[in-house]
């Protein structure tokens, strides 16, 4: 497995990219339990805000953890100017797809629309080819999730021709380089 020193916290123009913390449980459920925001996630939204306290547990310890573990995972993604938990955003290893590192984000509805995937999405392409000295990333979407296609293809991100199962899902992978 691949260490880096990935910042444990990122300031963008608009966003406060954090290490989760147990307190951000209920309103990342909130988010999560919106039909629309997990239109294009595995399992349904219900499940997904039952899930919440045990996803932000881990990705708190992603950052924790020591000796092999990669020592990144995604941020809480927070308005600078509001304090409000938007989603979250960053790395995560994939293990379980050979070790690559994905760059994923996920955003409360409200936010949608303004470039703020963008900038979280290229926060974390920034700290895996710079500060983890990575040399691949990845991202998968939905198909049909055009938004989300559009993001990962601005931060330079090439999608590939061919579907892929992934997650229980059908799935476009993007690829940088």
């Amino acid at each position: 497995m691949h260490r880096c020193g990935a910042p444990r916290e990122v300031l963008t123009p608009r966003l406060r990219l954090r290490v989760f913390r147990p307190r951000d449980a209920p309103a990342y459920a909130r988010i999560r339990s919106d039909p629309e925001v997990m239109r294009h996630m595995p399992g349904g939204a219900a499940q997904a805000a039952a899930e919440a306290p045990g996803l932000v547990a881990r990705f708190i310890a992603l950052w924790d953890e020591v000796g092999y573990g990669p020592s990144y995972g995604p941020w809480a993604m927070e308005d600078r100017a509001t304090g409000a938990l938007l989603g979250h955003a960053g790395l995560r290893l994939l293990a379980e797809l050979g070790g690559e590192t994905e760059v994923l984000y996920l955003l409360d509805r409200p936010a949608w629309g303004r470039g703020l995937a963008t900038e979280a999405a290229m926060a974390a392409r920034d700290a895996g080819l710079g500060a983890c000295g990575l040399g691949r990333l990845v991202g998968y979407t939905a198909p049909e999730n055009i938004a989300s296609r559009r993001v990962l293809a601005r931060i330079g991100m090439r999608a590939e021709p061919v579907p892929v199962q992934v997650f229980g899902l059908t799935a476009i992978r993007h690829v940088m380089p």
